[in-house]
């Protein structure tokens, strides 16, 4: 029978192919159609949790209104999902707890072929509240040049960074009355406090001022400084900006000592052209005095402020506020360089103004006093890096400077920078303030190991490799912020 049915000639193999086709088509589109379904469902789930433990935080209790901000908080979780007409219902509001149900639809592609046009997806879940306290965040965001790098998909680490940083404040603030108020600190070799502050009594910075160049002179000279034979040749190199990697010209140097060489006349001139000027755009260094640098105490001795003919420090902070939209204004306008400056990495500098954002006494005043048990208010200090530190103290003006080009020297700096940083982390805890320290894409085990240890404990510490683990770094420190927790 077999050989008779190889040997026909009438088409019944190719309309047994057809046949068997039309099923085969369908199951391999209702295996991609039900991967999608599956990924939508998890995604919706993951928003409705998230907006579950938001509206728990907060002490809104009206079910309208808490709808309201629970769909607001969904649509912009669920924006780039293929998920259409989102609802969500609060089927329970109380001092307690919070329950959501949320639905969507999934537009069907392969599964159309069996006039399955779409598939509904359903999520319920419930969060319960915590006792209202008050809590003081400061976030110490990394904002150094090494943070232009991309992930694997293309989006940069200072996107991710601020996508993550915008979902924790819209978690940890959920409308004016909230209980948390929220300080920015952009950090990289610098940080810019901000020049309302100048005439403040613990910042030491001069007046704006301005230097005219000499009067232009002009002489006839015969001779010109010259390499008196052919010069190296130049070839492609890499360099390093703050651990980025970038390509350019090395070479072309006099191999011998320059002389002077008889040349045809020429009008050599010097002077003259426009002044310039010098001013202050809100960059500080460090305090400069003993031990000073690495507290708040001793409020006598001021932080040096300089003066610049341009701008070489980042975002100014952001004292400690419940304003959400400032905060996410703040936090959108972060950059990582300012014209063609590149900043390097100095930690210390972000943990310490960190600690003052959370500070009573000056330089800051915003801050509650302290608890001794750290209840209420609640201080919190996140760190967040990309990297190990780049840059070393300088004792003669406070500067943060390049390390040496020597690699032993140079280790031995950051050593001194890495200790300064623990040092800064050491004070802040025995303030009681609780620190959180994060690890984005940093490959460094020293580095590593410093955070870890700068960290509250364990716990408190998150190695994010990815962009996706940096973001569920931030979501996994807001929900033990808010003290809130998923019941199912």
């Amino acid at each position: 029978m077999l050989r008779r049915f190889l040997a026909d000639q009438s088409g019944n193999f190719a309309i047994l192919t057809a046949l068997m086709a039309v099923p085969l088509i369908l199951a391999v589109g209702f295996g991609v159609d039900a991967a999608r379904y599956y990924s939508a469902q998890a995604k919706l789930q993951n928003a409705t949790d998230m907006a579950a433990l938001a509206l728990a935080a907060s002490t809104e209790q009206d079910s309208q209104t808490l709808a309201k901000l629970a769909t607001s908080y969904l649509l912009a979780n669920m924006s780039n999902t293929n998920v259409d007409h989102i609802a969500v219902k609060v089927t329970t509001a109380t001092p307690e707890e919070i329950e959501l149900a949320a639905s969507g639809t999934m537009p069907l592609t392969f599964m159309q072929l069996a006039r399955l046009s779409s598939m509904t997806l359903g999520t319920e879940t419930k969060a319960m509240r915590s006792p209202v306290r008050n809590v003081e965040l400061a976030l110490v965001l990394d904002n150094t040049w090494s943070m232009s790098e991309t992930d694997a998909g293309g989006v940069t680490k200072i996107n991710t960074l601020k996508q993550a940083a915008r979902e924790l404040v819209n978690a940890l603030i959920t409308d004016e009355d909230s209980p948390v108020r929220i300080g920015l600190v952009p950090y990289a070799d610098y940080v810019n406090v901000g020049t309302q502050y100048r005439n403040a009594s613990w910042l030491d910075v001069g007046s704006d001022y301005s230097v005219v160049p000499a009067e232009r002179k002009c002489v006839i000279l015969s001779t010109k400084r010259s390499c008196p034979v052919d010069k190296n040749p130049t070839y492609s190199c890499t360099r390093y900006v703050d651990g980025v990697a970038e390509t350019g010209s090395c070479g072309g140097g006099c191999p011998v000592a320059e002389v002077d060489k008889t040349v045809t006349p020429y009008e050599s001139c010097s002077g003259g052209g426009n002044p310039t000027y010098y001013k202050w755009y809100g960059c500080i260094g460090s305090r400069k005095t003993g031990t000073s640098r690495l507290n708040d105490l001793s409020p006598g001795i001021r932080y040096p402020g300089y003066l610049e003919t341009s701008q070489k420090c980042l975002n100014p902070i952001v004292t400690l506020t419940k304003d959400r939209a400032a905060l996410v204004k703040a936090i959108d306008g972060m950059v990582i360089n300012v014209g063609g400056y590149k900043p390097y990495t100095y930690i210390p500098a972000g943990m310490i103004w960190g600690q003052n954002v959370l500070s009573p006494p000056e330089p800051l005043t915003d801050a509650a006093d302290y608890d001794d048990e750290n209840v209420d208010p609640r201080k919190v200090l996140i760190l967040m890096t990309d990297g190990d530190n780049t840059l070393r103290f300088n004792s003669g003006d406070g500067r943060h400077i390049s390390l040496s080009s020597n690699a032993s020297t140079a280790t031995t700096q950051v050593n001194q920078t890495n200790s300064d940083t623990l040092s800064i982390c050491s004070y802040a805890k025995s303030k009681k303030i609780e620190i959180f320290t994060v690890a984005f894409m940093v490959d460094n085990t020293v580095a590593k190991s410093m955070l870890e240890t700068c960290a509250s404990d364990a716990k408190h510490y998150f190695d994010a490799s990815n962009s996706s683990k940096l973001l569920s770094a931030f979501s996994g420190i807001a929900r033990a912020i808010n003290q809130v927790r998923l019941a199912r």
